[in-house]
């Protein structure tokens, strides 16, 4: 079933993801981890994270998702500077594209913009940043998770934020 993602007006959800097989795999390096990313993935993509719980099998995130980013280039080298470092190939070109000609390319703007101001992708790339992080330090592979996230809409609040 497709997400409800209401357009032009901010929202909130309620999402949940649980470990594979119900395993106890989030420690505290992991869980401390998780919220390094999630902070960081929330301010490249432009949600706010309203709240949070991470327990050892599973994670709950409130996240408000804005309507409208309303980014203008700048905005956005300075957003990808600052996720992946400035020293980041990306960056790099990104930034000298910019104060060479005081703009981004029209499908780099499209390619980034695509990436934020949405629930699916936010958690879709941190969940994938922090998989390929743990089975890194666990010698593992393979998935991390049981399954897509569930996400409900969370109604009213979303006008009282």
């Amino acid at each position: 079933m497709a997400r409800i993602k209401p357009k032009g007006r901010d929202v909130v959800y309620h999402c949940v993801s649980r470990v594979v097989g119900g395993q106890f795999l989030l420690e505290n390096l992991e869980k401390e981890y998780f919220r390094r990313l999630m902070w960081a993935q929330a301010e490249f993509g432009g949600v706010e994270v309203v709240g949070y719980c991470i327990m050892s099998n599973h994670f709950h995130l409130l996240v408000k998702v804005p309507g409208d980013l309303g980014l203008g280039d700048k905005e956005i080298v300075e957003r990808v500077s600052k996720f992946y470092g400035a020293k980041h190939p990306v960056s790099k070109r990104l930034h000298s594209l910019f104060w060479s000609s005081g703009a981004i390319p029209d499908e780099l703007r499209v390619r980034f913009l695509s990436r934020m101001g949405d629930i699916s992708v936010f958690l879709k790339e941190l969940k994938q940043r922090f998989s390929a992080w743990y089975n890194r330090q666990n010698g593992r592979f393979g998935t991390l998770w049981a399954e897509r996230f569930r996400s409900t809409l969370v109604e009213g609040i979303a006008d009282t934020m």
